[in-house]
């Protein structure tokens, strides 16, 4: 990173003079200009990418550290995550030394502390030693700082150190404001985007005719009455609820099976001898549910006559009984053959398969030759 300020190198020449024991008068006011800079430097950062660019290139003038890493706290996830790491190349190897201090417990142990703190872990070519140090304002812990340091004891390290934690301290303030900046950003976009789905919300509902014959309601996810159109009221006092009430039973069942697939919903119910359909569209973004209801008392009532006709119908039509298809019968004698095999009487065969019954007389051919076989002229 560029940066036309001349101040990190009074802050390195004045660190210098420091370790080398070098303690005659006025050979530290590069030093103490360079931290009142630095303080100044990070006030005009408005993103946390320049705020550490510029706190690491203050910390390196410590000359203290291989590589430096900046682990902030994500506010979505609360995971720690590298945000800045120098150089750049050793981001993966900071962060493998982070993940194994924390399963020691190390890292947790640094996080509550308010100094710098030493550990010493296992790099690729043998044991590293390292700094913590958490980076916080009062109570709130915003990220940790990890060091690890050169092979070689640098002079005065404790000093060197707590020259460190002034530096921190300061990249934390800087932080904390351009956190606190950005949380308030983010709460007037959620603001802003509640009451976008307000005023989207009353336009819909100046859609719906609040007088309209048929019923509307609006069901919160938790199941609380929030708006009921006039005949909707209607349907709300028949059930003993009101707006503000939270319903139960099929209603509350319907609603939350509706939310859990997030797809439309049908069911019926009855009021006062109408009988109602209801639409249960859920929208999930929003949180609520709206519930439109037509009558369908006439067609209930149709389709029970319809029903009542069929039954009636098919009550007699079990009462009849046909004869149909082929009936072989014997051209002499007129028995008719069974399904069995067996030749029946005409009117046995009939009555066994219909309703018919038979009286019996003489036709007028047969009474002839009646009487001619008597003899009776």
């Amino acid at each position: 990173m560029t940066h036309d300020s001349i101040y990190p190198e009074f802050f390195k020449t004045g660190i210098g003079r420091l370790q080398k024991h070098d303690a005659r008068n006025g050979n530290f006011l590069g030093l103490f200009s360079a931290l009142e800079h630095f303080r100044r430097d990070l006030t005009v950062r408005h993103d946390v990418k320049s705020i550490l660019e510029v706190a690491e290139m203050y910390v390196s003038g410590l000359d203290l550290f291989e590589m430096v890493g900046f682990f902030l706290v994500n506010p979505a996830s609360f995971d720690f995550e590298i945000t800045h790491c120098a150089p750049e190349t050793q981001s993966g190897l900071l962060q493998e030394l982070a993940r194994q201090e924390m399963r020691a417990g190390r890292f947790a142990w640094a996080l509550r502390q308010c100094t710098p703190t030493s550990f010493q872990s296992q790099g690729p070519s043998g044991p590293v030693r390292g700094v913590f140090h958490t980076l916080s304002v009062a109570t709130r812990r915003l990220g940790m700082f990890c060091g690890i340091l050169k092979p070689e004891r640098a002079p005065n390290q404790e000093i060197t150190l707590s020259l460190l934690s002034i530096l921190l301290g300061a990249c934390s303030d800087a932080l904390a404001g351009v956190r606190t900046t950005e949380e308030l950003h983010n709460q007037v976009l959620a603001a802003n985007g509640q009451l976008q789905r307000a005023l989207k919300d009353n336009e819909v509902l100046a859609r719906i005719p609040a007088e309209g014959p048929s019923p509307v309601l609006r069901l919160g996810r938790n199941g609380q009455v929030l708006y009921g159109n006039q005949t909707g009221g209607e349907v709300l006092r028949s059930l003993g609820w009101r707006v503000g009430d939270f319903i139960s039973g099929e209603w509350m069942d319907t609603l939350t099976d509706a939310f859990a697939k997030g797809i439309k919903r049908e069911f019926e119910a009855t009021f006062e001898g109408r009988v109602y359909t209801f639409l249960v569209v859920p929208l999930p973004e929003a949180g609520y549910a709206n519930f439109y209801g037509t009558d369908i008392t006439a067609r209930k009532t149709a389709e029970t006559e319809r029903e009542r006709l069929i039954g009636e119908l098919q009550e007699a039509l079990a009462k009849v009984k046909t004869l149909s298809g082929l009936v072989p019968i014997c051209a002499w004698c007129k028995k008719i053959r069974d399904d069995r095999g067996f030749w029946n009487e005409v009117e046995v065969y009939v009555q066994s398969r219909s309703d018919a019954t038979f009286s019996h007389g003489v036709c007028p051919d047969c009474l002839e030759k009646w009487l001619a076989s008597k003899g009776v002229a």
